[in-house]
């Protein structure tokens, strides 16, 4: 999400090659992008009351999920377990924290509709797989449907407070800069994610970083939006507004 994070416990035998290796690149980069993810946890924390965005409370108990599945993740990785179900179980609820987020954002009712009929596509596929291979293998397809699904809803989202509704200043508004974490994210590990499902399970590990600096960079971009003040209101009238 988007787009999801690829969980710990994708790399089964990472701890066996942390101690074969001490020093490790992708190992470095994987704490990294795991406990910079606390970070915008901590800092809505401490500027909620500041923040009139009430959509970022979504995006709070989602990061604030992702990391407690990151810490599953950990357990399982440590004794050596994988992590299928606990990783495909939170791709689902990623896709509709964020299908809810997007769905407070847009004021086309039409879009509304459309929303929700994806989602309930998506959540029929997610069933689907969960219950036929979901504690065999981590769900890549779905994935790879959530990511492009977010990608188009973040691209709908600027078209429609840039040219429908007509929104000054979007940028000062901390959900633009939510949307912008997660499209930059979706449209980063797009293709890396298609690519590597493709590969045996010993290359795909070479290529995981990629995936974990595109996370540092989702995170960055989401502390913009949980440290800011939303200095530009919406107009009082948008709640009844019907856009066609």
């Amino acid at each position: 999400m988007a787009i999801s994070a690829w969980r710990l416990g994708r790399v089964k035998n990472i701890s066996i090659f942390e101690q074969t290796y001490p020093i490790n690149f992708n190992s470095i980069i994987l704490k990294i992008s795991v406990f910079t993810e606390l970070l915008p946890i901590i800092f809505y924390l401490f500027v909620a009351k500041r923040i009139n965005d009430k959509t970022l409370r979504v995006i709070f108990f989602l990061l604030l999920i992702g990391f407690i599945s990151n810490l599953y993740g950990l357990y399982r990785i440590e004794h050596h377990k994988n992590n299928f179900l606990g990783y495909n179980f939170y791709l689902l609820l990623e896709t509709i924290f964020l299908y809810i987020f997007f769905s407070k954002l847009f004021y086309n009712r039409t879009a509304k509709k459309v929303l929700l009929a994806a989602a309930i596509l998506l959540i029929v596929n997610w069933s689907y797989l969960f219950f036929t291979i979901g504690n065999q293998k981590f769900l890549d397809f779905f994935q790879t449907l959530e990511n492009l699904s977010i990608f188009a809803l973040a691209i709908y989202y600027f078209y429609e407070q840039l040219f429908k509704i007509n929104v000054a200043f979007v940028y000062n508004q901390p959900r633009f800069w939510v949307v912008t974490a997660y499209l930059v994210y979706s449209a980063g590990t797009f293709f890396l994610l298609l690519f590597i499902s493709s590969l045996d399970p010993n290359d795909k590990e070479k290529y995981y970083v990629l995936n974990y600096l595109f996370i540092i960079i989702r995170t960055s971009i989401l502390l913009i939006a949980m440290s800011m003040k939303n200095e530009i209101q919406l107009r009082s009238n948008l709640n009844n507004t019907k856009l066609k």
